[in-house]
């Protein structure tokens, strides 16, 4: 079956050679003028290239990605339902510290379990405009990229999770405002992969066609703005509250990367066959 299908291909790549050569040459053929003219062979070979390039250029439908995106979004669950607080805490002096854990630790434990179900969602969106047609080689560096923001995303909250329970425990104080410095700074590395995978899927999506330019051109502005976000969160953590506090402005692109999920979702499955 297969040599057949191969055969069958040769067989109209060599007609459709001949149709080219036929409306191109200026040598007299032995074919009569009304059986073929350049004309219709141009017509025909048109035809033909405009259909392979109807079939390249198809965007194609899928569940996974708005499933990915809804259960990213999950993560509000934990946020407003489990109380975890305000960790990992970031200026506190380290009795607040210490008291913030131990108040929540159940919330933070729980909220920590749940965000490491949940955050995995942004792995499988990417992997879903990878399957959509966008450009290959971008949204492959989209994915790699989603995956370590969710890496260190995870293990922030991990690193709260120990906290709360070192807290719960009695355990020492100096041992607590450490953990919990640590998870802040892996929670503020989050930014700049997540800001890059957005902006590199945004762009496959930009050079593909194969999406509204609005949907590319909002992804891309959120995901530039959050790299931006994720290069300065650094120097302003360690430069203190006040410098802290003005980055986070930047924070505002969140809105748009939720609604370009959601709107890539909904297009890729209204599109699934």
């Amino acid at each position: 079956m297969l040599e057949l299908i191969v055969g069958h291909e040769l067989m109209t790549q060599s007609k459709f050679f001949w149709l080219k050569t036929c409306s191109n040459s200026r040598v007299t053929s032995a074919w009569p003028a009304s059986d073929m003219s350049p004309p219709l062979s141009n017509y025909f070979a048109e035809f033909i290239l405009s259909r392979v390039a109807e079939h390249r250029a198809r965007l194609i439908g899928n569940r996974w990605t708005l499933v990915g995106a809804i259960l990213y979004l999950l993560e509000w669950v934990a946020i407003a339902g489990f109380n975890p607080g305000n960790t990992p805490t970031s200026f506190l002096k380290p009795d607040a510290v210490v008291t913030m854990y131990a108040s929540h630790a159940g919330g933070v434990a729980a909220a920590a379990s749940w965000f490491s179900v949940v955050l995995l969602g942004r792995i499988l969106f990417t992997v879903g405009i990878r399957g959509s047609g966008a450009d290959t080689l971008l949204a492959d560096f989209a994915v790699g990229a989603m995956a370590v923001s969710v890496i260190l995303e995870i293990a922030s909250y991990a690193l709260a999770g120990a906290a709360a329970a070192l807290a719960h425990a009695g355990g020492d104080r100096a041992a607590i405002v450490a953990v919990d410095a640590a998870g802040g700074w892996v929670n503020a590395m989050i930014f700049a992969p997540l800001g890059l995978s957005v902006l590199a899927a945004a762009y496959a999506q930009l050079r593909s066609g194969l999406f509204p330019a609005w949907l590319a051109w909002l992804g891309g502005a959120s995901g530039g703005i959050t790299v931006v976000l994720g290069l300065v969160i650094g120097p302003a953590l360690a430069a203190g509250p006040g410098p802290f506090q003005t980055v986070q402005i930047l924070s505002f692109a969140t809105l748009g990367f939720w609604v370009w999920m959601l709107a890539t979702g909904i297009i890729l499955f209204r599109r699934t066959t």
